[in-house]
């Protein structure tokens, strides 16, 4: 014969009764490491999101800067590699497709399959490891290929 909710009654009688009395219920706080850890977390939530946050906007900017300094300094002083003989270098073009990298970076850049797409495989096992750099590469990898920054693994830009 099964005894199935039999013998739980008296405990929540307890609870009942604690709590129709007004009487806080006193909740036994976990002693294991990851207990602890989650109550920590759970404790300092807002501070942990500030801080990852702030370190996201820190990278993009970093990211952005050096973007525009490399762009400014390579169209500046004797015509860089933009202009050769009064004409416009050709830049090579890509067999990849640059809707395609973005979809991918939106929707599985966490784990890097938009590196693996472009060919960069050091780079696309790297993140995967790290879950997208806890979320930061993986906003910086959306930005760079949404601005053009980042080509595919033989330097040549991405197919429109």
């Amino acid at each position: 014969m099964s005894n199935y909710g039999t013998n739980n009654h008296s405990h929540r009688d307890e609870e009942n009764q604690a709590l129709l009395n007004g009487q806080p219920v006193v909740v036994v706080e976990e002693t294991t490491f990851f207990g602890r850890t989650f109550h920590h977390v759970h404790h300092h939530r807002k501070r942990y999101f500030l801080l990852w946050l702030l370190a996201a906007v820190s990278a993009i900017s970093i990211v952005l800067g050096l973007y525009h300094f490399h762009k400014n300094q390579n169209h500046g002083g004797e015509g860089g590699d933009l202009m050769m003989n009064g004409k416009k270098d050709h830049i090579c073009e890509s067999d990849r497709s640059y809707p395609i990298a973005i979809l991918l970076s939106i929707f599985f850049g966490y784990v890097g399959i938009d590196r693996f797409y472009l060919g960069y495989i050091i780079s696309s096992l790297l993140k995967l490891a790290t879950a997208g750099g806890l979320g930061i590469w993986y906003i910086i990898d959306i930005i760079l290929i949404v601005i053009g920054a980042l080509p595919d693994h033989n330097g040549c830009s991405l197919i429109h």
